[in-house]
Parts: structure tokens; C-alpha cells; sequence
């Protein structure tokens, strides 16, 4: 719970040092656990290997940071100052690193990136390929939900039994002052108030180890079901949520109307699509 890390006479946040490690560690993931890297029949077929996913993975890095951006644009709630102070421009090419970010973007855009990715190298088929990274989605949002633990956002509902209190200068700490929660000319430390991040972090890197371990055993449809557990669960996590700013649609948030979405879409592949998606 510290949303900025000194160095020296400056500081970065800690969201943003999360985050970079969440991007490394999904490189590491993609590249170095491809085994067609470790099969490659000499140093330099190897070298070039290394090189051909390290460039896929940086796009595909690249399309689902910005999807994550998109859907910040598209699903929260902004308002009408600041969109009269955007331009296109600013929203079709915005600082990924400076925008508030929608995690539910990258798990949209993922498939995308590995269609693409599999367009280019025939090596392996898209379903397959698909299969076998899908992994790598929910440990990248693991360590983005601890950056969000960190720097003290996406925070939940107040609790004197299960809840934590984030520092001054926390997104928690200043949002309670905002809503006149706590007193102060700076941000006290906030309420106590449940760690849906750290709760979050833990169920998304469990859906990590058990997808890359479905996947080692040949499992089919690995992306499909682990989405649907993820949705599940996000459905039902948004009750704990209370950040400010959040957009609502009717009784629901953007999140949990996002999740509906995809439990019909998973209704709809098991009703019609199931023997199909393995052949692709």
C-alpha cells in the first residue's frame, strides 16, 4: 500500500512499477515458455525464434494495453468537462501509462492480438495457440490488480472487520475525503475498507497456475471456460466495490453488464459453437 516509491529526490508510482512487471513477466511467459523456442534445431534458429515471439508479444502487449484505454472511454463514467477538452486524437492515441485503464479491455482484445500474431506465424493454429497463452491474460491482470492494491484504487466497501486502510495520498485515503468520509486538509488515511484488489490479485493468479496447468495437459477450450470464470467472479466482486466514479448502468455497473455479456456469449458457443472452435 504505497502508491508512490521514492527514489532519490523524485518518485514513480507504484501502479506503473506493478504494471511493468506484470508486462515482463507475461514476455517471460510467452517467450520463454514457448517450447518451439527451446526446440529450434541451432543457437541461431533459436536467436531468431526469440526475437519472432518477443516482437509478437510486444504487439500483442501494445493492442491490449490501448484496448484497455478504449474501454476506459467507452464504459466509465467521464465527464462533460473533460470530453470537451478531447480530441480524437487524444482518445485514439492516448498515454496508456497516463489513462485510466478498463482491465477487462485486455481480455477482449487478447484473442485479437493472437489471430493476428497466427496469421503471420503458421507454426502453430490460432485455437491452439490461443489455448496454450491464455494463461498469461490472468497472470498479467494479477499483478495489475496489485499495482491497483498499491497505489490504493479499485478499492471496496467499508468494513471494521475485514477491512484495511490504505495511507495519506492513496486514491482510497483521498476519494473518503472527497466524500467527506474523513476530515483534514490532506487526505488522512482512509476508512477501513475491504482489499478487493489483493482479493482480486490472489483469484486472478489461481486462474493463472490453473489455466497454464490445463493447457499442459492438452485441455481444449482453455480460453473460453477460464473467461467465464473470470466474468463469474467479477460479477460478483463488483458488489464489494465502492471507488468513486464507476460507471452504473441501471443496478449494475459497466463491469458486471460486461460479465452478462459474456456469460451469453459462453451460452451461445456451448449451444452452438463448441465442436466448431477446436477446428479453427
Amino acid at each position: 500500500m504505497y502508491p508512490q516509491i521514492h527514489i532519490g529526490t523524485g518518485y514513480i508510482s507504484s501502479y506503473n512499477v506493478a504494471l511493468l512487471t506484470a508486462v515482463l513477466c507475461g514476455w517471460a511467459a510467452y517467450v520463454l515458455g514457448d517450447a518451439r523456442l527451446w526446440e529450434a534445431s541451432t543457437p541461431l534458429a533459436r536467436i531468431k525464434k526469440l526475437l519472432g515471439l518477443s516482437l509478437a508479444f510486444w504487439l500483442l502487449g501494445v493492442l491490449c494495453l490501448q484496448a484497455t484505454v478504449y474501454f476506459h472511454f467507452i464504459f466509465d463514467n467521464i465527464s462533460d468537462k473533460v470530453w470537451d477538452k478531447l480530441s480524437m486524437m487524444d482518445i485514439v492515441f492516448a498515454h496508456p501509462l497516463k489513462t485510466i485503464k478498463v482491465l477487462y479491455g485486455l481480455i477482449f482484445a487478447f484473442p485479437l492480438g493472437i489471430f493476428l500474431i497466427s496469421l503471420v506465424d503458421r507454426s502453430e493454429r490460432f485455437y491452439d495457440l490461443l489455448n496454450k497463452k491464455t494463461f498469461i491474460i490472468f497472470l498479467v491482470l494479477g499483478f495489475a490488480r496489485v499495482g491497483c492494491f498499491l497505489n490504493g484504487c479499485c478499492y471496496g466497501i467499508c468494513s471494521d472487520t475485514f477491512g484495511v486502510r490504505f495511507p495519506m495520498n492513496s486514491v482510497a485515503a483521498w476519494e473518503h475525503l472527497r466524500r467527506g468520509l474523513t476530515r483534514g486538509f490532506v487526505a488522512p488515511p482512509s476508512l477501513p475498507v475491504i482489499p478487493t484488489q489483493a482479493i482480486s490479485a490472489v483469484f486472478l493468479f489461481a486462474l493463472a497456475f490453473f489455466a497454464l496447468r490445463a493447457s499442459l495437459k492438452n485441455k481444449s477450450h482453455v480460453f473460453f471456460h477460464y473467461v467465464f470464470y473470470y466474468a463469474i467472479f467479477r460479477f460478483f466482486i463488483e458488489f464489494l466495490r465502492a471507488d468513486i466514479d464507476r460507471a452504473y448502468y441501471g443496478p449494475l455497473s459497466a463491469s458486471q453488464w460486461i460479465s452478462l455479456f459474456i456469460f451469453l456469449l459462453y451460452g451461445l458457443w456451448r449451444r452452438f459453437g463448441r465442436k466448431t472452435s477446436s477446428t479453427v
